[in-house]
């Protein structure tokens, strides 16, 4: 395993990060980690059982208030929380969008039975959730959805489709967004959202391969009934409920800059690995100047996100901070797969399937950071979030 340069100066976040390793040292074993790679690529970082293991530890839920059963840790602590599993290499998807997501977006807009129903089972790492909110037409102007919710007594029947939902087929609920109003305007206003397990009648989900190696989801909603206490937040007002988690998503970059620092550190090992002598790579300036380059971007990615971790912690949303960070964060993970193929030459475009490959992961980075330019709304979209709110640029009239 990787070792992370520390960057604590705070005794209370060394010592956390000291009580996290030796957590992982007896439930995350060598030997869990050595099968674990032996699994297919779009499987490693699925675990249920871990995710439960996890929660039954306590582990998760570090930045909720403490009245909901969280720890409100600081954003150090967080950072470090998030570094140390990656580095691990700690499978954490199967519980990671209920809890940075969901589990927030329950506690500042649920309803009282919403949050004793879910919260409990989030801190578990018991209820896997997905994202159903762009669709074929409304990738990352959602403002434009069409999938329609409309009332029926004390229920509502959903109608419509969800495209590029993240682990679609293995979750067991969905928070939905869905058009309430019609005839809302501004078209935002007419929204709201629903959380629904995934088992319900009506709903149909078909699994797709993406080219990262992941799979995703189009989901069908046929006229499916849900009731009334599946409305999170009030009716026609999900926009902000849609707004505020799509900030805790973009804030969830850090779990990708931990994974950049870990990717990094591989590439900085096999060229000091390589051998010594006036000819080695690792004294070639310009292979130095490109890995000094990375490792001041990684760093100045770390900091966007210990300082949108605070603003959260101090009760800010933040819309363009967060865009910020999206948007450096992932084409420096362009950049890096882009210098990792640079570095390790022809051999770089083994997959980690191949027995010769330097780094087999590497070329899987590379096609993984469309996703990371793209996911959670694309750069053009976050670069207009930052002109708009950030800079107070006046809109283009069309």
């Amino acid at each position: 395993m990787s070792k992370l340069p520390s960057h604590d100066l705070d005794e209370t976040v060394i010592a956390f990060r000291q009580a996290i390793r030796a957590w992982l040292a007896e439930h995350w074993t060598d030997a869990d980690r050595e099968a674990n790679r032996r699994r297919p690529l779009r499987d490693r970082r699925w675990n249920p059982e871990f995710s439960r293991k996890m929660g039954e530890a306590g582990w998760l839920g570090l930045d909720w208030p403490k009245q909901y059963g969280g720890q409100a840790r600081s954003p150090g602590e967080q950072l470090a929380f998030i570094e140390e599993l990656e580095f691990a290499e700690a499978p954490t998807d199967a519980h990671m969008t209920a809890e940075t997501i969901i589990g927030p977006a329950i506690i500042n807009f649920g309803s009282d039975e919403q949050k004793s129903t879910f919260l409990p089972a989030l801190l578990k790492g018991q209820r896997p959730f997905a994202l159903h909110y762009s669709e074929p037409e409304a990738g990352s102007d959602l403002a434009s959805l069409r999938t329609a919710a409309r009332r029926d007594g004390d229920d509502w029947i959903i109608s419509g489709q969800k495209l590029w939902s993240t682990y679609g087929d293995r979750a067991a609920y969905a928070i939905l967004a869905a058009r309430t109003d019609p005839a809302a305007r501004p078209k935002h206003a007419g929204i709201s959202v629903f959380l629904m397990p995934l088992d319900t009648p009506g709903i149909t989900i078909r699994p797709s391969m993406a080219m990262y190696g992941r799979t995703f989801s189009a989901t069908f909603y046929d006229d499916v009934r849900v009731p009334g206490s599946a409305l999170l937040g009030p009716e026609n007002g999900g926009w902000k409920v849609i707004t505020s988690a799509l900030a805790a998503e973009r804030v969830m970059i850090g779990n990708t800059v931990a994974h950049l620092q870990h990717i990094f550190s591989k590439i900085v090992s096999h060229v000091r690995d390589l051998g010594d002598g006036p000819a080695a790579l690792r004294h070639d300036p310009l292979i130095r100047d490109r890995i000094g380059a990375l490792g001041a971007d990684l760093e100045a990615a770390r900091q966007f996100t210990l300082r949108n971790a605070n603003l959260v912690q101090s009760g800010h949303v933040p819309i363009y901070e967060a865009a910020m960070s999206k948007v450096f964060v992932g084409e420096l993970q362009e950049r890096l797969g882009e210098a990792a193929l640079d570095i390790l030459g022809s051999g770089g475009l083994l997959s980690d399937e191949a027995p010769s490959a330097p780094l087999g992961e590497m070329e899987q980075e590379l096609r993984h950071s469309l996703m990371g330019v793209l996911g959670g709304g694309t750069s053009e979209i976050q670069r207009n979030i930052i002109a708009l709110r950030g800079l107070g640029l006046p809109r283009m009239s069309s």
